[in-house]
C-alpha cells in the first residue's frame, strides 16, 4: 500500500499539472485554474511526503533517511515558491507548471538507485531547465537557451559514455551493492560521473554555460534553478560519487580525490576573483555560485556519514534560501529600473525601502560569512570538516579565496547606502504579502542557525 500511495500521488502531480497546461489558454479564468491545480498538486504531494518516513518502488527507487528529509524541505521551497509566482500573469503561472516537473524530476532524481532512472530524472530536471531559461523573454534569453542546450547536450552524452563504463565494470547499472571486476573501467566511470556533477553545479572549469545563463533568465526561474537544481543534483551527486569511491582501489581513490580538491580550489578562487568584476548582478550571483559550487564538491572528500549529509543538506538549503531572496529583492529593484541589471539599480535603495534594503543587507552578508548568520555557521562547519580529514592546504586554500569573496557582497550593502539625489526620488518600493512572508522566513533562519547552529547541527 505504501507503494501504491507514492505512485498514486506521482500520478496525481501529474495529471492536475498536465489539466491545468490545458487548461491555461481557458478565456478568462485559465490562468486562475492552472495556477490552483498546480498549487494542489503540490501540496498534496508535500503532505503525503510528510505522512511517511520512507517510500520504494522495487529496487530501482527509494526515498528514506536524510533523501526523505531533504525532499521535505525542498517540497516546502516548491510550495513557497509557486506561492510569490502568483497569478498575475500567464507567463507566471506557465513558469510554475515547468517548475512542478523540475520537481518531480528531483524526486525522481533523490531516489533513483540505478542509472536508467537517475539518467531519466537528471534530464527531466536538465530540459525544464533550458524551457526556464527560453521563456525568460530577456533579449538574450533564446540564444543563452540553445548554447546551454547544445553543451548541456554534449554533457549527457558523455554521461551515458560515463554508464557504459560502469556498467563494464560492474556487470550491472545498480547503484547500491556493487561488485567492481575490472577497476580500471570503473574508474573512469567515476571520472566521468565527476565531470557531469561539475558541470551541473557549475564549477571550474565546466562553467561555461553559467554566466550567460544567470544573466538571461528571469530572477523568478533564477531563484528556483537554485532551490531545485543546486539542492537536489548537488546532494545526489556528492553523496553518490562518496560511495561509489569507497569501491576504488585506494591508489586510484587518491588520484580522484586529489583531482577533486583541485577542482574544488581552482572553482573558489575562480568564482570569487570573477564576481569581484563584474558590473552586473547577475553575473556576480552567478560566478558566487561557481565558488559555492567548490566549496560543495570538497565534501565528496569526506567519509560518507550520517552527520556529514544533514550538514550537507543544511549547506545546501541555507546557502539556496538566501541565494534565493536576494534574488527575489533584486528582482524588486530591477522592476523600477526597467528589469536592467546593473550596479546602480541598488544605489540608494535603502532609503526608498529601509526594510528590504537591511534584509538585503543581511542576506547578503550571510552569504559573505560574517559571524552571527547560517552563511558563518555553515562555513565553519564545511572548514572544521576539512581539517578534521587532514585537508589543511585545500581548506587554507578555499579560505583565503572567501576573504576575496568578501569585498563583492559588501559592495551589495555599499550600493544599497550610498546616497543618490536622482536615485532617492524614484518611486518607494513595495511588497507583495507572500514576498514578504519568504523574506521573514529566510531571515528567521539565517539567525537561527547563526546563533545557535547546535540546535540542528550539533556543532558548538
Amino acid at each position: 500500500m505504501e507503494n501504491l500511495s507514492f505512485i498514486q500521488n506521482v500520478i496525481i502531480f501529474i495529471a492536475l499539472n498536465a489539466v491545468g497546461l490545458l487548461a491555461i489558454n481557458i478565456k478568462n479564468y485559465g490562468k486562475y485554474i492552472s495556477y490552483a491545480l498546480s498549487l494542489i498538486s503540490s501540496l498534496v504531494f508535500f503532505i503525503m511526503l510528510y505522512a511517511k518516513d520512507s517510500f520504494a518502488i522495487g529496487e530501482q527507487f527509494s526515498l528514506d533517511g536524510n533523501k526523505i528529509l531533504l525532499l521535505k524541505l525542498v517540497s516546502l521551497l516548491n510550495v513557497m515558491m509557486i506561492l510569490i509566482n502568483g497569478y498575475r500573469s500567464f507567463k507566471n503561472v506557465k513558469s510554475t507548471i515547468l517548475i512542478s516537473y523540475m520537481f518531480l524530476g528531483g524526486v525522481f532524481l533523490l531516489g533513483a538507485n540505478e542509472l536508467i532512472t537517475f539518467y531519466v530524472a537528471l534530464e527531466t530536471v536538465a530540459l525544464v531547465g533550458y524551457a526556464l531559461v527560453a521563456t525568460s523573454d530577456l533579449e538574450y534569453s533564446k540564444e543563452a537557451a540553445v548554447k546551454y542546450l547544445i553543451q548541456g547536450s554534449v554533457v549527457s552524452v558523455i554521461f551515458l559514455l560515463g554508464v557504459a563504463f560502469y556498467l563494464g565494470a560492474t556487470g550491472s547499472l545498480s547503484l547500491t551493492a556493487v561488485t567492481v571486476n575490472n577497476q580500471e573501467l570503473y574508474v573512469i566511470a567515476i571520472s566521468i560521473f565527476i565531470l557531469t556533477a561539475c558541470f551541473k553545479l557549475g564549477a571550474f572549469p565546466f562553467h561555461a554555460w553559467v554566466a550567460d545563463v544567470y544573466s538571461n533568465v528571469s530572477l523568478g526561474n533564477l531563484a528556483t534553478n537554485f532551490f531545485i537544481s543546486k539542492i537536489i543534483i548537488g546532494f545526489k551527486f556528492i553523496t553518490l560519487i562518496q560511495i561509489l569511491l569507497l569501491e576504488c582501489d585506494p591508489h586510484f581513490q587518491d588520484i580522484l580525490i586529489r583531482v577533486i580538491q583541485v577542482i574544488a580550489v581552482m572553482s573558489a578562487f575562480y568564482g570569487n576573483i570573477m564576481a569581484f568584476i563584474q558590473g552586473q548582478f547577475k553575473r556576480i550571483i552567478a560566478y558566487s555560485s561557481v565558488a559555492h559550487a567548490g566549496y560543495m564538491l570538497m565534501t565528496i572528500c569526506l567519509n560518507p556519514e550520517d552527520a556529514y549529509e544533514k550538514q550537507l543538506i543544511s549547506y545546501l538549503v541555507l546557502y539556496s534560501l538566501t541565494a534565493t531572496g536576494i534574488i527575489l529583492i533584486l528582482n524588486q529593484f530591477a522592476q523600477l529600473n526597467e528589469n536592467k541589471d546593473g550596479r546602480n539599480i541598488l544605489t540608494s535603495g535603502f532609503y526608498r525601502n529601509k526594510i528590504l534594503g537591511i534584509m538585503l543587507s543581511v542576506f547578503v552578508l550571510s552569504l559573505a560569512g560574517i559571524p552571527m548568520t547560517a552563511g558563518f555557521a555553515m562555513k565553519y562547519m564545511l572548514f572544521t570538516n576539512y581539517f578534521k580529514e587532514g585537508f589543511n592546504i585545500e581548506a587554507t586554500s578555499i579560505f583565503i579565496s572567501t576573504i576575496v569573496g568578501l569585498a563583492y557582497y559588501i559592495r551589495f550593502v555599499s550600493d544599497l547606502f550610498t546616497e543618490d539625489e536622482e536615485k532617492m526620488k524614484l518611486p518607494v518600493l513595495k511588497t507583495r504579502f507572500s514576498e514578504s512572508l519568504v523574506h521573514v522566513i529566510i531571515l528567521v533562519s539565517i539567525f537561527t542557525f547563526g546563533i545557535a547552529p547546535s540546535l540542528i547541527l550539533g556543532l558548538k
